[in-house]
């Protein structure tokens, strides 16, 4: 065998044992995920709680506090913050399934039905019809209280075994420049400053699409309180619990197209359970606050908080939704889009980065010219 074939052949056979080694790897994932999922989710949300945080910490370190001190104050401040929200949302959502429950068995049901009855006898001529309209109504009521009893219960659940996610994020602030050099280890020479630039660029890239995406969904949570108030001045409060729905509008426009009936559904339902005598007004104008709200959104703050580099099509994201909530339900839906809006941001620093590097291959490296083809800084 002369040493033209057997470098081909040892090439081959090293390309054979990788292909083998990703094939077992993602059977592996394929066979455990089902047994780690809870772990893994637990250990995504605290990487994206470290992500998120640790320009305060770098801010609070380059004050001359030490690194683990100006962690843990953070994490105070975090925790401390997390535990006044779940004491103002956790009761809102107690109070507010209750109601729900008192009004499905009160004469409200009764009186909405008898009018349901009548419209449909009187315009349809149809007695069966409307008897069986009201029923499936009912119907609809009760498993829809039902569905959300459970989904309160595993979010409950959810929350209890989260306790340890604080401790995760902890270490992986405190090691991660341990972390990234324990990664660029592992990378050639040659690749040495490639990597070092695409690990330091991927990540700054996510830290602000993480933050602006909270900070948008802060804002349109906020946009939908003061809606939801607005329309209980004007018309008697008719909505309860305002402050829980409009919280929960905001957390829920993380997921794209779902988030904005999420937070539309609990005000219409609670709306039409006090049944207020101008009932059509009401609802009219819940649904015009929420469509301004998305609109105020998608136009004006979403452009300007989160990086339009992550944009994806309108398809990728009803896919990848639905795709999280098979795979861990209302968690999944909720971190699916900026999960792949992650994965896109380091799959187009990573590609820019090998092209840029075949560019200047011949030269060294230098940090400015990792910059956009238009000219800017990588977005």
């Amino acid at each position: 065998m002369d040493k033209y074939t057997y470098e081909l052949y040892s090439q081959l056979l090293k390309t054979s044992w990788k292909v083998f080694l990703i094939i077992l790897g993602i059977a592996l994932m394929v066979i455990l995920f089902p047994y780690a999922k809870d772990v893994l989710i637990m250990f995504i949300i605290a990487w994206l709680l470290s992500v998120l945080l640790s320009p305060l910490v770098d801010y609070l370190e380059s004050k001359r506090v030490s690194r683990g001190w100006a962690i843990l104050i953070v994490m105070i401040i975090i925790l401390a913050l997390i535990a006044l929200s779940f004491s103002l949302i956790i009761p809102g959502i107690i109070r507010t399934v209750e109601a729900l429950t008192t009004k499905l068995q009160s004469d409200v049901i009764n009186e909405l039905s008898v009018k349901t009855e009548a419209f449909f006898e009187k315009n349809f001529n149809n007695a069966e019809l409307a008897r069986n309209v009201t029923a499936k109504l009912n119907e609809i009521g009760v498993n829809l209280l039902n569905s959300l009893g459970e989904f309160f219960k595993n979010v409950g659940s959810f929350l209890a075994s989260m306790v340890i996610v604080p401790v995760i994020t902890f270490f992986l602030i405190k090691d991660s420049r341990r972390f990234k050099r324990a990664i660029i280890s592992q990378v050639p020479n040659k690749y040495f400053e490639l990597s070092l630039n695409i690990l330091h660029k991927v990540e700054n890239q996510v830290g602000k699409y993480i933050q602006g995406q909270t900070i948008d969904a802060l804002i349109v949570g906020i946009l939908s309180t003061i809606g939801l108030f607005l329309i209980n001045v004007a018309f008697e409060w008719p909505i309860q619990y305002f402050f829980f729905i409009g919280m929960l509008a905001g957390l829920a426009n993380l997921i794209p197209y779902v988030g904005p009936v999420v937070g539309a559904i609990p005000a219409l339902i609670i709306a039409i359970l006090n049944n207020p005598p101008n009932l059509g007004m009401v609802l009219i104008w819940i649904v015009v606050m929420f469509i301004l709200v998305q609109a105020i959104d998608n136009s004006l703050v979403s452009p300007l908080v989160v990086s339009k580099s992550v944009n994806m099509h309108p398809l990728t994201v009803i896919v990848v939704v639905i795709i999280g909530g098979k795979i861990a339900g209302a968690i999944g839906m909720l971190f699916a889009v900026p999960l792949t809006g992650i994965i896109k941001v380091t799959l187009q620093q990573v590609i820019w980065g090998l092209k840029k590097y075949s560019l200047h291959s011949i030269s060294p490296l230098k940090e400015d010219s990792f910059l956009n083809p238009k000219g800017g800084e990588a977005a």
